[in-house]
This record gives structure tokens, sequence and C-alpha cells, in this order.
């Protein structure tokens, strides 16, 4: 119950990565508020933070609109009292590229606007009152994507990468109210972008010709990830509690890789 008492916000928790922090957080001790464009995602979702015996608040959110985020913290102090974690999870992958000229201009500019000025939105509307309290925890949900600079993927690489760099400039900003900012990288998981992403590259690349969407996949964990195993949603998750919880009180401006070796620093 390393988060008992505290209340998490935790963007696109209906679904995915963000499903599975919802449910690690649930099981620690918090409270969820999930905030989702897909509020019927984020309602099956409620149900399940509601088995565990917690308290949650499930809403329809467009984390892009600048109105949508501030009554969604309204909201959340109203319904539960307070927020102690802050989680952009929320994001959205964009077209593949390679070469980067197949993307188109509106692929950049939705890719920036759900994945990058998203976290900026969140984090304005909910920094005021972390500071207030003097207290405070983001996890900002990026991607190995960036730090790889991924080719196939060159919008969604680039954006994931202004995560990161925003963590750190946030995080060297709040420092001083005691508020830790820190990022995790997750890498290859059997999402339904991956899914595209896989058919992508079987329709594309020879080597791949003739090779189901999961096929690729898997050959891609064989290829890329060291310890050769997929991740899940959990794994996640249990880095968001643990940066979330006392535990890491003193680490912030941090991107942590949780990918089973893909990225070495």
């Amino acid at each position: 119950m390393r988060l008992a008492g505290k209340v998490a916000v935790v963007t696109g928790g209906g679904s995915g990565i963000g499903r599975g922090i919802v449910l690690a957080m649930a099981r620690e001790g918090a409270d969820i508020a999930i905030p989702d464009i897909q509020v019927l995602n984020a309602e099956k979702v409620a149900d399940e933070v509601k088995a565990l015996g917690r308290r949650v608040l499930a809403m329809k959110t467009d984390v892009t609109s600048s109105a949508d985020v501030r009554l969604m913290v309204e909201r959340t102090r109203e319904a539960l009292g307070r927020i102690d974690v802050l989680v952009n999870n929320a994001g959205m992958a964009a077209p593949p590229g390679m070469p980067f000229t197949n993307n188109t201009e509106e692929d950049w500019d939705r890719a920036f606007a759900v994945n990058t000025k998203s976290v900026f939105l969140t984090c304005k509307a909910v920094a005021p009152y972390f500071i207030e309290r003097k207290a405070g925890r983001i996890v900002n949900i990026a991607s190995i994507a960036g730090p790889l600079s991924a080719p196939t993927m060159p919008a969604y690489s680039v954006a994931k990468q202004g995560v990161i760099t925003f963590t750190r400039v946030v995080a060297k900003e709040l420092a001083a109210h005691g508020i830790t900012v820190n990022a995790i990288c997750p890498g290859v998981l059997y999402t339904e972008f991956w899914q595209k992403l896989a058919q992508h590259i079987a329709d594309t690349n020879p080597a791949f010709k003739g090779m189901t969407a999961r096929q690729v996949f898997d050959k891609r964990v064989s290829d890329i990830v060291p310890m050769k195993c997929e991740q899940t949603p959990e794994d996640i998750g249990n880095a968001a509690v643990f940066l979330a919880s006392d535990e890491a009180r003193y680490i912030t401006g941090q991107a942590l890789m949780v990918d089973g070796g893909c990225v070495m620093y």
C-alpha cells in the first residue's frame, strides 16, 4: 500500500498502458481519476478500480484542450478531494514514416498535440496546486522511440523525445518546491499501434514479406530486446507506482527505460 491515501490522475487510463498504471496504483492504495477521450473505456476500468475498494472518477477529457484539462483538474479535486500524482499517459501513434516524407503536416501536428502539448497543458494546470502544497509527483509516459530516433515513426519519435526534454525542464523548475517530475520510456508492447506498425513493416520491408503482424512483432522483440521477451502494461504500472511513491522522493528529471534493455546509457 505504497500509495495509501493518495489520489492519482492517469490520463488515457481506459486502455493499454494506462489501464496497467491505473490498476497498479489502485492496488497500492491510491484513489484514481481516469480522464480519457474514450469515456466508455474509462468507465470499464473504473469498475475494476471499484472492485479493488478504491474511489474512482471516470470522465471524458480531450487532453489537447486547455479548457477540458482545467475542468478535469477541478472535477478531480471536487470529487476526490486532492491530487497527489499526475501521470501523463494519454498519447497516440502517428502514421508510419520511412521515408519521413510519407508523413503529412497534419500527421505531425496531431502527433505533437496528443503526445507533447497535452503534457504541457496538464502540468500547467496541476503545477500551481502542487507548488502551493509543496508536494506532488508527475510521471510522464514517453517512449524508447524518442532516444532511438526510430525511422519507422518519425513524428512519434520526435514528439516523445520532446516529452523527455520537457520532463527535465519542469523537474528543474519544480524541484525547489519538493515536486518530482520523471518520465518512463516503455519498450515494445503488442498494442493496437504496434499491430498497425507491424503490418506496415510486413507490407513494405522485403525481409518480413508474408509474415503476420504478430510474427513481425515477435521477430522485432527477438531482434532488439536483450531480454528476448515482450513486456506488459503492468511492467509500466509497477515503475509508475515506484516513481509516485515516497521511495522515489529523491529521484527527479530522469527518463527510466522500462524496455528489457533496448536502450542502455
